[in-house]
């Protein structure tokens, strides 16, 4: 998992050496993709506690898709597009905030329900599990909004578009699986969106 992130955690940090002279909003944006993939690195090394293996083939395309995005959003920002008429940057920044603490907060408490080299699942119920199957979803769906709102480019619109489908469309299976596994789940509990979805 480490092979995942560390690609795209050394282009957002490249980025400041590349472009040392962008401007403010070009700086949050990469320090916000800088500080993502170094989260997830963190969490690789001494949160996650994983139950299965990747496949070598899954592990290069997905991190080359991650590499690609965040150069992709790095370069767009790079080409001294002008300020935006509505500037949401410090809304972003909140949002980003917000979602990267949230998701980070969700996953330790995941690990924590896994010791000893347990393999098991579990039904997760604290913190927002008791109201939606994926919060650690929800909040990195926020965090990417929040870099959408901190760049503003179109590129980063579409991205934050993606991740949010995808991630929808994986916690909708997870809650499928643990409907289909565990007899006792909670059917209140939602898939991403409380109450909602």
């Amino acid at each position: 998992m480490l092979f995942l992130y560390t690609p795209s955690f050394l282009a957002g940090l490249a980025s400041f050496w590349l472009f040392p002279h962008e401007g403010f909003r070009f700086m949050l944006l990469t320090s916000a993709l800088t500080v993502h993939f170094f989260k997830r690195i963190v969490e690789v090394l001494f949160i996650h506690k994983y139950s299965s293996g990747m496949v070598l083939d899954s592990a290069i395309v997905i991190s080359l898709s991650y590499l690609i995005s965040t150069a992709a959003m790095i370069y767009v920002q790079s080409e001294g597009l002008g300020e935006p008429t509505i500037d949401l940057k410090f809304l972003g920044m909140i949002l980003f905030l917000l979602g990267i603490s949230g998701n980070f907060y969700h996953h330790n408490l995941l690990s924590k329900m896994r010791r000893n080299g347990e393999k098991e699942y579990k039904i997760p119920t604290s913190g927002l599990f008791d109201k939606v199957v994926c919060p650690h979803y929800l909040f990195e769906i926020l965090g990417f909004w929040g870099i959408f709102f901190i760049a503003q480019t179109l590129y980063a619109f579409c991205y934050a578009i993606g991740v949010t489908f995808y991630l929808m469309g994986r916690s909708y299976a997870t809650r499928a699986w643990y409907l289909s596994k565990f007899e006792d789940f909670p059917k209140h509990v939602k898939s991403i969106f409380p109450y909602i979805f």
